[in-house]
């Protein structure tokens, strides 16, 4: 059996936080995403993964409150190896964008790439192109970016750890919901609300 390790390194998340919303390039986020009717999340690997919580997060409870607002993730495998195959992995956003982004109809969409590098490459690219057909564009990064393009908006959450960016993404996107009108209910709430629903009645057979 192995030794237990030490407490894993979560490099002070919660300070972290606070110092993210208090970066001018966050506060320019937060405008954005408040102002935009619709906001397509991309990303790789864990925060992928993130991205899709976070906009079925977002979609639930904005609806809840009457938030005019839809946050679009890409969690289809089928659409993903499909078009990966087709145009290659590079360019998988941009092909999938393309399917729901007019050039015309782009000023009140947001387009928002998660990257713990700050340089995945199809994340970059389709923020570049999503930012040439007048769509708003942010990038939230662990790292900061070295080939984004000067105007996309980057949030560096200045981590170190993958793990630790993943987490504080997905507390960001909680703090979003929460900022543009939403509410995030408590557990206890929740199993109140089960407790006094009434079941759904079926006809019988």
């Amino acid at each position: 059996m192995s030794k237990i390790k030490k407490h894993l390194d979560f490099e002070n998340i919660e300070s972290k936080f606070e110092k993210t919303l208090e970066l001018p390039e966050y506060k320019k986020f937060l405008e954005d995403f408040n102002s935009s009717k619709q906001i397509f999340v991309i990303a790789n690997g864990g925060l992928w993964a993130v991205a899709n919580h976070a906009a079925d997060d977002c979609n639930r409870l904005f609806h809840k409150e009457g938030v005019d607002k839809i946050v679009h993730s890409m969690d289809s495998a089928c659409m993903i190896t499909s078009i990966a195959n087709d145009y290659g992995w590079n360019n998988l956003f941009i092909k999938w964008l393309e399917i729901y982004i007019k050039k015309n109809k782009s000023s009140d969409i947001m387009v928002v790439g998660l990257s713990c590098s700050g340089g995945s490459k199809n994340v970059i690219s389709a923020l570049h192109w999503a930012k040439n057909i007048g769509c708003k564009t942010g990038l939230v990064s662990g790292y900061d970016a070295k080939v984004l393009p000067e105007d996309i908006n980057q949030v560096c959450l200045d981590t170190k750890y993958f793990h630790t960016t993943e987490v504080l993404t997905l507390i960001m996107f909680y703090e979003l919901i929460h900022a543009c009108g939403a509410e995030c209910p408590t557990i206890k709430e929740e199993v109140v609300r089960k407790s006094v629903s009434q079941p759904i009645s079926r006809p019988l057979s």
